[in-house]
């Protein structure tokens, strides 16, 4: 199936159309340090991506039909930083800084070819949206790094109530009465564009779409087509603009 065929294309957020300027454990060490904090990057991994499973296991989806997300977040902080601060910390200071910090271009940065993707497929007619696992930031933080006023929509999965894998998210989206968005648009002429294979490419595909995966494992292809997968959107762009994008 050609480009011409598709009407809606989705990207994923985190390592698609966003990038960590630092890895999260080293922000929260750089940022820890001012309260007190004295162990090293690679101790606070660990604790971090622990924690951040814990409560994602115990309280999905950021805490959505438990807490608010901002809740969620800060017992995420505490957990992590937990026995690791003096004991005047100030830990809800840090937690809140952390949580705002997350908004801004102090912690993201855009990935290359971002512009030049979206600015190809909107030259095709293509409604452009965000579908990704996030809490309700991502609108700020797409607004911080300029890449906003190109997308049509943008849904997380907090908003909606669905993470992926599961297709619904996808559903959810086909079916919402969006302004601009063309009628009577079919799974079939939806793409979904992402670097987790299991939460985009494949989820994507479980709802009827088509989906490219963004990723420089070569052992994906022998799973995937492997006109579907590419290393970067640089390398997505240029296919594009050879038409030789193949979707289908």
């Amino acid at each position: 199936m050609s480009l011409r065929c598709i009407r809606l294309v989705t990207f994923d957020a985190t390592n698609t159309l966003l990038k960590f300027k630092v890895q999260p454990w080293e922000y929260y060490t750089i940022l820890g340090r001012d309260y007190g904090f004295e162990g090293s990057d690679e101790d606070l991994k660990l604790r971090l991506l622990d924690n951040y499973k814990v409560m994602w296991n115990k309280y999905p989806n950021f805490g959505k039909n438990h807490m608010n997300w901002e809740d969620w977040w800060r017992q995420v902080v505490k957990k992590t930083f937990d026995g690791q601060l003096p004991s005047n910390a100030n830990v809800d200071g840090l937690a809140n800084q952390l949580i705002n910090d997350y908004k801004t271009t102090k912690c993201w940065y855009l990935t290359d070819g971002s512009h030049e993707v979206l600015n190809y497929l909107r030259n095709y007619g293509a409604f452009l949206g965000v579908i990704s696992n996030f809490d309700p930031r991502l609108v700020e933080i797409l607004r911080n790094v300029k890449i906003d006023y190109k997308l049509d929509f943008i849904y997380t999965s907090f908003d909606v109530g669905y993470t992926k894998p599961d297709p619904k998210i996808f559903n959810h989206v086909l079916m919402q009465d969006i302004p601009g968005k063309p009628r009577n648009i079919q799974p079939k002429n939806c793409l979904h564009i992402g670097d987790d294979i299991e939460k985009d490419y494949k989820a994507a595909k479980a709802a009827g779409w088509n989906a490219l995966l963004i990723s420089n494992n070569k052992n994906y292809q022998e799973c995937i087509p492997k006109e579907h997968i590419f290393q970067n959107l640089i390398d997505l762009r240029m296919a594009i603009s050879k038409n030789k994008l193949n979707v289908f």
